[in-house]
């Protein structure tokens, strides 16, 4: 044997034992590297270095997900928007901090830039994640907070899920709107409620901005898409079942005459009213509309003169003027429905009113605004 076989043998020995201790020295030393499923990263995402340090998240569906309840944090929304392509580098986690890896989402306003781009959501402080399934699969992974009661979904991203085809976004007014064949969603951050087709969809909270996402409660969500929530309470957990069903114009769903008198009396009796206020005197029609010891419909009970003027509107003839847009907003929103109190049959303003018999004989059941509102 000569000495060029002897080496080259000798080298095919040591070689696997030394690759061996490479790779045992990279492992230590190393950050976790976990793969990232989209092919586009862009430069600054290739070389930042997220962590956590009690256990490691899992990015799945390009959401970063913890098996157990964690708290969401605070911290300042974080975007990348320049996008390249054909990219194909893992995202490096490394398991020594505890910063926001629960929220460590994928960007979807624009269908074409959903690969590249990646934002933090500033969830408020003590925002608890929760677990979404839709059909029985689990959807929105680390998208999904109960903030203050109020669990919150982010409006494009959730919508997503059931299709729309083109999205506007007004950056002066924070407003989004989602159009398809025979749909149009719009969300308007600081509002209650959420337009469907031109109906009112009432949330009960405000619309957020998250890192310049917005978010609406996710009861008003699955109505605006015409599926089933349930939700279990305690456990951090909602079921949505069923598939997108069309929703009616506002034009053929609200009854004609039942809006025009009822935004009038609204307007009338509640200008200047904070919002809830005026929902409530809504449901006070509606509510003797259904009780037996009124009128039927809504223009009924508004002129309902059996124990003399009901409204004092009807005598004044305001109730003939044109109603504010905020009126006929909470006009929508009773007619859906929705009511602060199914019991309220009466509401007098103490500060104006020529007689106190209503806060006298009636049971008392909430004051909102100016208006004490009674059984």
């Amino acid at each position: 044997m000569n000495f060029m076989n002897c080496k080259t043998i000798l080298l095919r020995a040591v070689t696997p034992c030394l690759s061996a201790i490479l790779a045992l020295q990279t492992t230590l030393t190393a950050p976790v590297v976990i793969h990232q499923s989209q092919s586009s990263l862009d430069a600054s995402e290739q070389s930042t270095v997220y962590t956590r340090t009690e256990q490691i998240f899992e990015i799945e569906d390009t959401v970063a997900e913890s098996t157990q309840d964690t708290y969401l944090d605070s911290t300042p929304a974080i975007e990348d928007t320049e996008a390249e392509t054909e990219v194909d580098e893992p995202i490096v986690l490394d398991t020594s901090s505890q910063e926001g890896i629960a929220r460590y989402v994928s960007r979807s306003i624009d269908p074409d830039a959903r690969a590249g781009s990646r934002i933090y959501y500033p969830y408020p402080s003590g925002a608890m994640a929760v677990d979404l399934y839709l059909n029985g699969a689990r959807v929105l992974r680390g998208q999904v907070a109960e903030i203050n009661g109020t669990i919150y979904v982010p409006v494009q991203r959730f919508a997503d899920m059931f299709g729309y085809d083109s999205a506007s976004y007004d950056a002066a007014t924070e407003t989004v709107k989602l159009y398809s064949k025979g749909f149009e969603l719009v969300a308007r951050v600081g509002q209650k409620y959420i337009t469907v087709n031109e109906r009112i969809f009432y949330t009960g909270k405000a619309v957020l901005s998250l890192g310049g996402w917005i978010f609406a409660p996710l009861e008003a969500m699955t109505k605006a898409f015409g599926v089933t929530l349930n939700v279990k309470k305690g456990y951090y957990e909602a079921y949505i079942t069923g598939s997108k069903r069309s929703i009616p114009w506002a034009d053929a769903y609200y009854d004609s005459t039942d809006l025009y008198w009822l935004s009038r009396i609204i307007s009338a009796e509640a200008k200047g009213e904070p919002f809830e206020g005026q929902i409530a005197v809504g449901n006070v029609v509606l509510n003797r509309k259904r009780s037996s010891e009124f009128p039927n419909t809504v223009k009924g009970v508004i002129f309902d003169k059996k124990y003399g003027v009901q409204f004092s509107p009807v005598s004044s003839g305001t109730i003939y003027n044109t109603p504010t847009s905020s009126s006929v907003m909470a006009a929508k929103i009773c007619l859906e429905g929705y009511s602060l109190s199914t019991r309220a049959l009466y509401f007098y303003n103490p500060k104006i009113a020529t007689s106190s018999w209503i806060g006298r004989t009636r049971p008392y059941i909430m004051t909102i605004g100016n208006h004490k509102f009674y059984a």
